[in-house]
């Protein structure tokens, strides 16, 4: 009953952490603080996913694995940018150039954040659509997280503050519900 508790409180710190990085941005970039917050966030979100996985297992035994494969591969992702914005304020660069950096280095800059780093709001996508479709959460919360999967990218790369805060803000109520829901009784 612990770990699961610990498991939904995960659910909450992790999405609130990765919640306050915008309010830290330096025009349009993390900035050493929000990239910490990132790079934070995803340690006790992970081990409240895994807590989801454990939920979806017995209902979707196949999707729910490749779903913590997805998972997995979107916070190293997340934690890639994390770090970016954080070494971009450690080394004062906060242009392009952090980014035409990677260009000597094709192949893993792709991988790094080209790749790995949409896959943590398709991550989150799915598990809407699992929780939608599983009956796991109300749908009105699936469809909260689902909102917010799809608003969560678009902010980054419009780098607009107000509409990653609203995004994060709308992926914590969601997940808030998710770990309501999660939370043993008794």
């Amino acid at each position: 009953m612990l770990i699961a508790r610990l498991q939904a409180l995960g659910l909450v710190v992790g999405p609130a952490l990765f919640a306050l990085s915008p309010l830290f941005w330096v025009d349009g970039h993390y900035g050493m603080v929000g990239g910490m917050l990132i790079a934070a966030s995803t340690v006790p979100w992970v081990y409240g996913l895994v807590g989801e996985y454990g939920r979806l297992r017995p209902l979707v035994p196949r999707v729910a694995g490749l779903w913590l494969l997805l998972v997995q591969l979107g916070m190293f992702g997340t934690i890639a940018f994390g770090l970016q914005g954080f070494f971009e304020g450690v080394f004062g660069v906060a242009d392009r150039a952090a980014l035409d950096a990677f260009a000597d280095y094709p192949p893993w800059g792709a991988a790094v954040l080209l790749l790995s780093g949409p896959v943590f709001p398709l991550a989150l996508l799915s598990l809407g659509v699992l929780h939608w479709t599983t009956g796991l959460s109300p749908r009105w919360a699936a469809g909260l997280l689902c909102a917010a999967a799809v608003l969560f990218p678009l902010a980054r790369l419009l780098r607009l503050d107000l509409l990653a805060v609203a995004a994060d803000l709308l992926m914590l109520a969601a997940f808030c519900v998710l770990a309501w829901r999660s939370w043993p009784r008794g």
